[in-house]
């Protein structure tokens, strides 16, 4: 996987794209880590891609959601029917680090002066050369960072109340994964498709569905969205990985959505789990403005440079159906879009 059409799938970053990076880093021209996915058939990538790597990609969502899971509820839930700032700030605590460790870590490694990574071959695979973490007259990563750690409040908020819900029998849930292994593991399968298609139906209400000058004269409750809340977001036409969350309050409540399913049907814990830190940290690579070995998103990155276009991800794709796809082309001095190969809206 060498090209971009490796990360078609995916908005995240794993141990794939940190050996990748290396290995482009000390020169090796063939930096994937799967080598025969380059030479499979169409069909045989986009099975692989949609059964197998889909899931795979999210390992580290899941990791984190596991450790949540096994380590911070054994010490948080006991006392949880009540409202105590002591498990409230664990929760919030847990979730905060989270944050700072991984956007931190894909910040340094993608865009730091200080990283050997960032300032080598790396560079040249940035879809936007310029640096807009330098520009210190619009503060583009103080404003990116706060509303970051907004959005992971929400989601600590957010994580509270369902463990104040379950810890004291206002919502019913079953703690044992293995009771129901059926159910289980077609919900916690089922995330990975869930999320790409609330992602996609959630980011479209935000954006005009009409012309953005006729507002809400022509009802365009798109239209009011985007200039009070989703315009924020796209403050970052050249995305870095602390523009992932980077969004309104208003917005934050709606993408947090995707983990609001506990309150239609009884599911583990885990579930919820998952889900809400795939919604945490999944943005992390299709933000941080490279191509592949890094986060590979040139699908997202359009979205933020020219806006109308490429709504959701290509794994679920709404934009090809609803005529809002646009094809990313490299060009050897700068990053071009083709819009030859674009569908009229």
């Amino acid at each position: 996987m060498t090209s971009d059409e490796s990360n078609r799938v995916i908005m995240t970053f794993g141990l794939r794209n940190i050996i990748g990076i290396h290995r482009l880093h000390t020169g090796h021209k063939d930096y994937s880590v799967l080598k025969a996915y380059t030479h499979w058939s169409c069909w045989q990538r986009k099975a692989f891609d949609y059964i197998i790597w889909c899931h795979l990609a999210h390992a580290l969502e899941f990791s984190v959601a596991i450790v949540c899971w096994l380590w911070l509820f054994p010490r948080t839930f006991s006392d949880a029917n009540e409202w105590r700032f002591q498990w409230v700030s664990r929760v919030v605590l847990f979730n905060l680090t989270c944050e700072f460790v991984f956007y931190s870590f894909w910040h340094w490694i993608t865009h730091a002066r200080t990283s050997v990574y960032a300032q080598g071959p790396l560079h040249e695979k940035k879809f936007n050369p310029s640096n807009a973490y330098e520009d210190k007259q619009h503060n583009h990563l103080q404003r990116e960072i706060f509303f970051n750690t907004l959005g992971w409040l929400q989601s600590s908020a957010i994580q509270c109340i369902f463990m104040w819900l379950w810890a004291s029998g206002r919502l019913p849930y079953y703690s044992d994964f293995w009771s129901r292994p059926v159910f289980s593991m077609t919900i916690l399968l089922g995330i990975t498709y869930w999320r790409e298609f609330h992602f996609y139906w959630v980011h479209r209400f935000m954006h005009p569905w009409w012309s953005v000058q006729n507002g809400l004269r022509d009802g365009d409750i798109g239209a009011f969205l985007y200039r009070h809340a989703h315009s924020l977001h796209h403050l970052s036409r050249n995305p870095g990985p602390w523009a992932g969350l980077s969004m309104h309050p208003l917005e934050h409540f709606f993408y947090y959505s995707c983990a609001y399913f506990p309150l239609l049907f009884t599911c583990h814990p885990l579930h919820f789990l998952y889900a809400k830190f795939h919604a945490d940290i999944s943005p992390i690579g299709g933000h941080d403005g490279h191509a592949d070995p890094a986060g590979g998103s040139a699908f997202h990155y359009l979205h933020h440079a020219i806006f109308e276009c490429n709504y959701g991800t290509e794994l679920v794709d709404f934009d090809s159906l609803f005529g809002t796809y646009r094809e990313f082309v490299r060009k050897p001095a700068r990053a071009e879009f083709n819009q030859e190969k674009t569908h009229d809206s």
